[in-house]
């Protein structure tokens, strides 16, 4: 099987490096980026083209093309793969409204990828975890309103932004200044920033827009109430989200945790005991980065007719946020060797 990977020199480009050989072994790989260039990933090398060279008359097409481009690039290649043959899983945002793409959450909807569907988008890197947990609550508690405030790692801003924040962290914390007054107040480094890309006029980011109508998408539920606030904090990998649900039916919390660890009721979901949340912390996602991790769950004190739950979820924001999910989406068309990397055919 011939595999494309357009922006294979990115943070999520070379994660799926790692996964498709375990989902896929022996497959043939074409690697594009934004020119020819060599990429060493761990002591493997590997041959990067220019992403032009799909424009030319005699390109090569194939089974599977994952596409972890920017919009505009998307936009442009996306197209170009399809008519060359490939089944595309497109990472960007510029598909994932457009009613006639699957907005596909391995766990939760895959089982609308068919044999005919050639193009399916993959979901923001904070709505993915989200929807592994609210799904199976929505089916057996039903859901009215989701509020989420999300504290999210600097690697979902790309290599070059991790790199610059991991060389400023280094250099910033050389002065013993407790209170941090030679960082800049705008920066990344011991700081909380705004997650404020593309705010609208109703003073909503893109980011928090995203995690508001693709939560609706996913889980079938266009009368969903979602509100959402973003933020980046100072860690490199690892989003973090407090939720607060309003269910249609009562729920207490150990009903809900004894849902949430049922892998089949809830795929790809670590529930984590106990309300302290001991080891729910988004380092503990680069240990665990192929599932969501979710705990915490409490009561909220305003419903008193106990249909309201808080929770913590987290997930590694490069592997289950985005490369993870790609390939377990791809699984519905062909297969994978690795049952972990199986999307099981749900559906909302």
């Amino acid at each position: 099987m011939r595999i494309c990977i357009l922006g294979a020199t990115g943070l999520v480009g070379r994660e799926l490096l790692h996964l498709v050989p375990r989902a896929w072994p022996g497959s043939q790989l074409e690697l594009y980026a934004s020119r020819d260039q060599d990429l060493t990933v761990e002591g493997r090398h590997f041959a990067v083209r220019g992403a032009d060279a799909l424009d030319a008359v005699d390109a090569v097409g194939g089974q599977l093309a994952f596409v972890a481009l920017d919009d505009e690039h998307s936009a442009r290649y996306v197209p170009r793969l399809r008519q060359l043959g490939y089944k595309v899983i497109d990472k960007s945002n510029t598909y994932r409204q457009d009613p006639a793409v699957p907005l596909v959450v391995a766990g939760v909807n895959d089982g609308l990828v068919e044999a005919s569907t050639d193009l399916v988008a993959n979901p923001n890197c904070t709505t993915i975890p989200l929807a592994l947990v609210l799904a199976p609550l929505r089916r057996r508690h039903g859901l009215r309103a989701v509020t989420v405030a999300s504290y999210q790692a600097i690697s979902g801003a790309g290599l070059t932004t991790l790199d610059q924040f991991l060389l400023d962290a280094r250099i910033g914390y050389q002065q013993p200044d407790r209170l941090g007054q030679q960082l800049p107040p705008g920066g990344y480094v011991g700081n909380t920033v705004p997650h404020s890309a593309k705010t609208d006029e109703t003073g909503f980011s893109a980011e928090e827009r995203k995690l508001m109508v693709e939560s609706c998408k996913i889980l079938a539920a266009p009368d969903l109430l979602v509100s959402a606030q973003c933020c980046r904090v100072p860690v490199a990998v690892g989003h973090y989200e407090q939720v607060w649900l309003e269910c249609e039916r009562a729920v207490d919390p150990s009903e809900a945790y004894n849902l949430l660890v049922d892998d089949r009721e809830a795929p790809f979901v670590r529930a984590i005991p106990g309300a302290e949340g001991v080891g729910l912390t988004a380092l503990a996602c680069v240990q665990d980065r192929d599932r969501a991790l979710v705990g915490r769950l409490r009561r909220d004190p305003r419903d008193p007719a106990g249909r309201g739950l808080c929770l913590t979820v987290a997930g590694d924001n490069l592997r289950l946020g985005a490369a993870t999910n790609a390939v377990r989406v791809a699984a519905r068309w062909f297969p994978a060797a690795d049952p972990t990397l199986q999307a099981p055919g749900m559906m909302p």
